[in-house]
């Protein structure tokens, strides 16, 4: 077994969305996941389970990184559309093309936080690192409060190897200050200077 982050979603509010609306949501998910498995550099078994339920494998050093990138993705096709992630973090053993054969500690500790996890709060990691549990709340306010644009931006911001803002402003059809200013709305910087932090330890 190794070393994973595993986490269980689901979409909140998606008995209100439209079945179009729900395969769309996970289609950006899907997205997120197959950048993730880039940056991890091994596949991030992206499963979906019962409807509107979700799991992925992530490395646990992009932990934090990950978390936000996925509400990003949800986020930047509906102002409205959002997802709870849950998060263990241990021992997993993870076999065949998704997460319905794995088993381990991480496994049952992500789907226990999910089932615990206050109506309120979007993120959940009761048995993480501390810096991590710290960085977790402050970081479900901020995502919580983004545009539809902001978390556009942001999703593609957060990639280890981001654009410059000149090219993204190009690739979504906006102006060098228009990225500018939704990046500096999102607290892209400050999530970002969050991640280097986590990954160093």
């Amino acid at each position: 077994m190794q070393d994973w982050a595993i986490f269980t979603g689901d979409i909140v509010k998606s008995s209100a969305m439209t079945r179009a609306g729900l395969n769309a949501v996970f289609d950006r998910l899907q997205d997120a996941a197959e950048a993730i498995a880039q940056w991890q550099d091994a596949p991030a078994y992206l499963t979906r389970f019962r409807g509107d339920g979700w799991q992925l494998a992530v490395r646990p050093g992009l932990t934090f990184r990950a978390a936000l990138t996925l509400r990003a993705a949800v986020r930047r096709g509906d102002k409205t559309a959002d997802t709870r992630i849950a998060i263990g973090i241990g021992q997993a053993h993870l076999a065949g093309s998704t997460l319905a054969d794995a088993d381990g500690d991480a496994l049952v500790a992500s789907g226990h936080a999910l089932d615990t996890m206050p109506r309120n709060r979007r993120f959940s990691a009761p048995a993480a690192p501390l810096a991590l549990r710290c960085a977790l709340p402050l970081a479900d306010r901020l995502a919580t409060g983004w545009t539809q644009r902001q978390a556009e931006v942001t999703y593609y911001m957060l990639a280890p190897d981001r654009p410059v803002q000149t090219a993204l402003a190009e690739r979504l059809a906006l102006t060098q200050q228009s990225v500018q200013g939704h990046v500096e709305a999102a607290g892209v910087d400050e999530v970002l200077e969050i991640c280097e932090m986590l990954e160093s330890t």
